[in-house]
């Protein structure tokens, strides 16, 4: 039987395909039936901050049966590709060479995440000393699976957040990734640490509450991520309260987000959609939401949640010939209606329609 799928995007253009061992194809001959007809395509959603390993943020080590399912559930809600940003074990590596690829979403991800010495929750990262570092990321680069994961300050009890690492070591541990042909991602939350990230070269800021404007034009510059993972943010000011020290720091970060959002999505940054534990991947379409009240406009809020992911992390054209035969279908414009993110009618992976 031929299947034959209908790719009308919200960014315009729409092509017919086949296909051919999962991957997309030129249509040939006349179809059985067709799928997509009337509705809106895209490539899928993208988590670009997920941890895969866990449920919620518990620290402790991951499950794969538990890891598994979650796969599962993020492919159900639309989620064709999820960007692993690193956990105190290799579950996410396991979860890529033990599931079937049709069984779960394409998967780029960080294996041990790595801090300084008491530069991170205790016994939870791989921990060094600056001088160990370079030799850290080139034993994760070649675990992980595309990335490798830095915490790049924590918080140290009366002192607040602080760097675990000087811009020199950063720049040096992305010159160790490259050469092993993986990205870095920092976590950062204080204020100096962003913009050190980005004078080093760091591929992904995740957080970023103080990103600095003069930052933008260097990172959208090489393409730069910028994963700000405010429902992620918001929970902690909650847990935080607003009046405590840590608190208002969240509070003035967010404003910052807020301001420099949008300016940073103008500019070429490739601002992305994370849940970072906040629910699972499943939950992505919520954090995009979130991504539309602090000031992205409609077109780069489903960017943000789809193909500004894809092109950020160097797949092929969305819809291509030749490439993976990933689809969500929706029945309204995600681009008029953001809510339809959440709602997908059709998700097709690999080219089979789940």
């Amino acid at each position: 039987m031929t299947l034959r799928f209908v790719l009308k995007s919200p960014f315009g253009e729409t092509v017919a395909r086949d296909v051919v061992d999962g991957r997309w194809a030129e249509p040939g001959g006349d179809a059985d039936d067709t799928i997509g007809e009337g509705m809106w395509a895209l490539p899928g959603l993208v988590d670009a901050h997920a941890h895969l390993a866990a449920a919620e943020l518990d620290y402790k080590p991951g499950n794969l049966e538990g890891a598994t399912a979650r796969a599962a559930e993020s492919l159900r809600a639309g989620v064709t590709l999820v960007l692993d940003k690193g956990w105190t074990d290799d579950v996410a590596i396991r979860l890529i060479e033990e599931v079937p690829e049709s069984d779960r979403p394409e998967i780029e991800a960080a294996a041990r995440i790595i801090a300084s010495v008491e530069g991170y929750f205790p016994g939870f990262a791989t921990e060094v000393e600056a001088p160990a570092l370079q030799a850290a990321v080139r034993e994760q680069a070649a675990a992980g699976r595309g990335w490798v994961k830095l915490i790049g300050d924590w918080p140290r009890r009366g002192v607040g957040p602080m760097a675990n690492f000087s811009e020199t070591e950063l720049a040096g541990a992305v010159a160790v990734a490259e050469e092993a042909g993986a990205r870095v991602a920092i976590h950062t939350m204080a204020r100096d640490v962003p913009s050190m990230a980005v004078a080093a070269g760091v591929h992904s800021i995740e957080h970023g509450l103080f990103l600095e404007e003069s930052d933008i034009g260097a990172l959208a510059a090489r393409g730069g991520m910028w994963v700000p993972t405010v429902t992620r943010c918001e929970a902690t000011l909650a847990q935080l309260g607003e009046t405590s020290s840590g608190g208002k720091l969240f509070v003035e970060g967010l404003d910052r987000i807020r301001r420099l959002l949008p300016l940073a999505a103008e500019a070429g940054v490739h601002v992305l959609a994370g849940t970072d534990l906040v629910g699972s991947p499943a939950d992505v379409a919520g954090e995009a939401l979130r991504l539309s009240d602090y000031g992205l406009s409609n077109t780069q809020v489903v960017t943000a949640v789809s193909v500004g992911a894809f092109a950020a992390t160097g797949h092929p054209q969305p819809f291509s010939v030749g490439s993976p035969a990933d689809a969500v279908f929706f029945e309204a414009d995600p681009i008029a209606e953001l809510g339809a993110l959440a709602s997908p009618r059709h998700v097709v992976r690999l080219g089979r329609v789940l």
